[in-house]
């Protein structure tokens, strides 16, 4: 094979994808834009023969012109009884798509690299089951599912991993070939759940040679110097802070907070970082605001655009995370090609 022709396939194929992207666009131009939830009615819903409808239909056209040929009363009743079961598969096939109410479902934010699951919630409202669908995003698919009648089902699908930042995904393909498989019901679907990912972790201590602790980047200012307190340990309070001795002894949890009330206070910071380019400090700084989180240290972070004051928490640390993720960074769509 000539290199020319080697080069040249990979450019046919994508103008030809850039002309089925344009041929899709243009076809669905007139579908509202579905944001977190869609119904599906008839003008949305598209139908053609597959591979193996294409062939019957040859079939057909021959068995109908040899019925023809040879006046052949069995050879009339044997087609147009397959020419029937075939219109009654179109109905069916269409059927299968029409009524179904698709919404999106919390995508839970994942770190760089690390495989995407998308869940789709799909719910059937007219009393009839829903059977063989199958839901792709690029070249990436489920398996085949049925929605119960009155019922609703989670497709979830698998995408690969993808570098920092936020993301929305790309137009959507739910599809259906029950129940024969000659024909094929699709329709283009445009649901927009917020995906996020995070920056990958990097131990800054780790980098440096060091154990992470001691050469930890970070500052941290102390609240005061009052005593700690004791208290009684109330639901949401950190593990760390559990003082486990006296759990030991008594049976009862306690937890020791700092006369402020709020503990030790440590900032985060962007310059503390021992990195030089962007993404290595934000992975060091996700890693530090897990560290943080899971000693149940009472920590802010501080951004060249952005700071958050000292917090604690789930909610707070997600906070962190979503910020580092999307820095210096606008929603993009979402490649679902598998990387190399």
């Amino acid at each position: 094979m000539r290199p020319d022709s080697m080069t040249r396939s990979p450019r046919a194929r994508g103008r030809m994808a850039r002309l089925r992207d344009d041929a899709i666009r243009w076809i669905t131009r007139r579908h509202a834009h579905d944001g977190q939830a869609a119904r599906l009615g008839r003008d949305r819903i598209y139908i053609l023969p597959t591979r193996a409808g294409y062939t019957l239909l040859g079939i057909l056209l021959v068995m109908l012109l040899g019925s023809i040929n040879y006046s052949n009363n069995m050879a009339f009743l044997l087609t147009f009884l397959l020419v029937g079961i075939g219109h009654n598969a179109m109905w069916y096939t269409h059927r299968n798509l029409l009524g179904l109410q698709v919404a999106t479902l919390p995508v839970p934010p994942v770190f760089a690299g690390q495989p995407l699951g998308i869940p789709l919630r799909l719910s059937e409202t007219d009393g009839r089951a829903r059977e063989a669908l199958v839901l792709r995003v690029g070249n990436r698919a489920t398996g085949p599912f049925p929605v119960p009648g009155r019922g609703a089902e989670t497709a979830r699908l698998e995408l690969s991993g993808q570098p920092r930042g936020l993301y929305r995904l790309p137009r959507q393909r739910l599809d259906t070939r029950y129940p024969l498989g000659i024909l094929e019901a699709w329709t283009w679907l445009t649901l927009t759940p917020e995906i996020v990912v995070y920056p990958d972790p990097i131990d800054p201590g780790a980098t440096l040679g060091g154990t992470g602790e001691d050469e930890a980047p970070a500052s941290t200012g102390h609240a005061g110097d009052a005593p700690d307190q004791i208290r009684p340990y109330r639901p949401g309070d950190p593990p760390g802070r559990i003082i486990w001795k006296a759990f030991a002894r008594s049976g009862k949890l306690h937890v020791r907070e700092a006369a402020s009330g709020q503990g030790d206070r440590l900032w985060l910071e962007w310059d503390a970082m021992p990195a030089p380019d962007t993404e290595t400090r934000l992975s060091m700084l996700c890693h530090q605001v897990l560290a943080a989180h899971a000693e149940g240290r009472f920590f802010g972070l501080r951004l060249p655009d952005q700071t958050l004051e000292p917090g604690q928490g789930v909610s707070h640390r997600d906070s962190c995370l979503r910020a580092l993720a999307g820095f210096r960074t606008k929603p993009i769509e979402l490649d679902p090609e598998p990387r190399s």
